[in-house]
């Protein structure tokens, strides 16, 4: 399974955004399509993460925390 214990919920006050995500593949879809376009490279550590996981090479918590750090990089709200 690529589900984490705890949901992350994102939130983007410019654009809206409201997404509670709960595995790497949600996670993956996020930064995929919904992410602000300024690329970081906590972004693209996050996406690595989320392959990682979904392929099953890696513990889901990796790219929950990944996808934590690429949100502060991006000024997105966390709970």
């Amino acid at each position: 399974s690529t589900a984490w214990n705890t949901p992350l919920t994102i939130d983007d006050p410019a654009t809206g955004l409201h997404r509670t995500v709960k595995t790497a593949r949600q996670a993956k879809n996020l930064l995929d399509r919904n992410w602000p376009d300024t690329h970081g490279s906590r972004y693209h550590d996050a996406e690595q993460a989320c392959e990682e996981v979904i392929h099953g090479e890696a513990p889901p918590r990796k790219a929950r925390h990944a996808l934590i750090a690429a949100a502060i990089e991006a000024h997105l709200h966390l709970s």
